[in-house]
């Protein structure tokens, strides 16, 4: 039977209009990808909670909605804001002090600074030098200065930029919260498109990836800040309790809590506690730094058939490709991964290895009707 050219041409136009809306399409909503899934994951994990104070209200899923909505920006919101405008308050009186300091001469390194074995000495005649305007210190002072100066600028943006993705996050969960019985329909029925009679499997599989890795998340950030106030309160250190609780929320950095805690031991060794000072940089970077690297597999794993291997891996190589995010979606997708391969590779084959096969050898038929 012969094409006709025509019969050709209309399909082509349909797919390239297809491809064309497509493609605007996610023009249009490519903004917003990343807020929409982090709104997806805050959903997704405490979409009990909402359930349970939607039945409380009546089943008004609005007021239930804003009452999760204004618990989770005073959970996740507000302790960033508050932590950027301490940063740009203390920032702005470090540069007041700074001025002052410098108004009256050049000034003399502080004791504690000088006196610090092996390192002070070098320290304080690069200082020396540098007040006396040494050309060649000078130089690479500016050549340093340069990319500081851009970091702190960088890490400014990028703070701005996470409060608004994290407001319109909770925006869009707001929605999520009020028609989510509607989107899992929607997500049931793609799935369903895409993987046939497997695809209820593999949505329960990325979600109960999604909430094993918050778990994670969650369950190290109490079981480092744990350890982080029993280390402070052990050596004695002022506002334990606090300190703890600030380690709890640095904890989703990797090494967070070290970044409090160096500077804490460093204090306690200017006031001549050095026996502390030692103590607390071992406790939080070698007990409390390493947690993370144990506790969060674990809690993750209880939550996904996935093994421990492919849970660092996920986690690990998630983080280093696609940022905080990654982290979430690291798991879950080498989880659906591997649910498909397994699926492929042993379909239809009840027993894969016979019994009694080893490495070095597998038991033949003749051997089977010997026995």
């Amino acid at each position: 039977m012969r094409i006709r050219t025509s019969d050709l041409i209309t399909p082509a136009l349909g797919l390239c209009a297809i491809l064309a809306i497509f493609m605007m399409a996610w023009q249009v909503m490519r903004p917003f990808i990343g807020a929409i899934i982090w709104a997806a994951i805050l959903v997704l994990v405490t979409w009990r909670p909402f359930v349970l104070l939607r039945g409380y209200c009546r089943g008004n899923g609005l007021i239930a909605g804003l009452l999760m909505l204004l618990a989770l920006s005073c959970l996740l919101l507000m302790p960033l804001v508050i932590g950027g405008s301490q940063f740009v308050e203390q920032a702005g009186a470090l540069v007041v002090r700074l001025r002052d300091a410098f108004s009256h001469g050049w000034p003399e390194l502080p004791n504690w600074l000088a006196n610090l074995p092996w390192v002070g000495q070098p320290i304080q005649r690069h200082w020396q030098l540098l007040g006396q305007g040494d050309p060649e210190l000078m130089a690479k002072v500016k050549e340093y200065a340069s990319p500081v100066a851009s970091f702190l600028l960088s890490l400014l943006a990028a703070l701005g930029r996470g409060v608004l993705e994290l407001t319109l996050s909770l925006l869009i969960a707001l929605v999520f919260y009020l028609e989510g019985e509607h989107v899992l329909r929607w997500l049931r029925a793609l799935m369903v498109k895409i993987a046939g009679t497997r695809g209820d499997e593999l949505l329960g599989i990325a979600g109960s990836s999604i909430r094993g890795v918050v778990n994670g998340f969650v369950g190290t950030a109490l079981v480092q800040g744990a350890l982080a106030y029993v280390g402070y309160l052990i050596a004695g250190v002022p506002n334990a309790a606090t300190f703890g609780f600030a380690s709890c929320f640095l904890s989703v950095l990797p090494g967070g809590p070290s970044l409090l805690g160096l500077p804490v031991a460093a204090w306690m060794y200017h006031n001549g506690s050095s026996g502390w000072a030692i103590f607390i940089a071992v406790w939080m970077v070698g007990l409390v730094g390493s947690a993370d690297n144990v506790v969060k597999p674990l809690l993750i794993g209880k939550n996904s058939d996935l093994p421990f291997v492919l849970i660092m891996f996920g986690v690990l190589g998630g983080a280093a490709s696609m940022g905080v995010l990654g982290v979430f979606l690291g798991p879950t997708m080498l989880a659906v991964f591997y649910a498909l391969t397994k699926g492929w590779l042993f379909d239809g084959i009840t027993d894969p290895i016979p019994a009694g096969a080893t490495m070095l050898k597998v038991p033949e038929a003749g051997d089977e009707a010997e026995k």
